[in-house]
């Protein structure tokens, strides 16, 4: 046989090992059937990149292969056991039907408080009350503001300094220095983490 045909043979080797391990781990973790190809792909990609680093002096390529495929399985099994991951946390889908109030049936995922759900995925940075709460808050310090600094107070709101500046025609380096007095003064009302 010469070195073409070994050569084949060994990566045909090393393509059933992969996927006799990928076919392993189904049932850890969260694994499933579905997940043997995306499994075996991961495995693939991670081999090849070390592949590089293999030192015949070291160990035989099936050895350092073993290493590489043992090593990629704990980390994709760490990786889905990981809190935020952890399969074992769902108990429920958002999904499921379940009853309404007056007996409808509606998926889970309307009962879900939708401030709440588009903070968490970044969508609000806080609630409808919040803001509500904000907003009064802006409008007081505002109406307290010398009136020089009040309506560069009220285009800052929406606009950003060039665009303020440009609207009230005013340069932009002192209305850069007037930014610099709001943000103080806003600061002092205790609004900071709005800023």
């Amino acid at each position: 046989m010469n070195a073409n045909g070994k050569q084949h043979e060994l990566s045909k080797c090393i393509a059933n090992f992969i996927r006799f391990k990928a076919r392993q781990i189904v049932g850890k973790a969260g694994f499933t059937e579905s997940d043997i190809n995306d499994i075996a792909q991961s495995m693939t990609t991670d081999l090849l990149s070390r592949l590089p680093k293999f030192d015949p002096n070291r160990a035989a390529q099936t050895t350092f292969v073993a290493r590489v495929i043992e090593h990629k399985i704990s980390k994709l099994i760490r990786h889905r056991k990981q809190k935020k991951r952890d399969h074992r946390r769902e108990s429920c889908s958002l999904n499921d039907s379940i009853e309404g109030l007056y007996g409808e049936t509606i998926e889970r995922v309307a009962t879900l408080d939708q401030d709440e759900v588009a903070i968490r995925i970044g969508r609000r940075r806080c609630t409808r009350e919040e803001e509500a709460r904000l907003h009064f808050d802006v409008s007081i310090v505002i109406s307290r503001l010398p009136n020089d600094l009040r309506p560069i107070a009220e285009h800052l709101k929406t606009e950003t300094i060039t665009e303020t500046a440009k609207n009230l025609g005013i340069p932009r380096t002192p209305l850069s220095g007037a930014s610099h007095r709001l943000r103080g003064l806003f600061e002092d009302a205790g609004l900071k983490k709005y800023l």
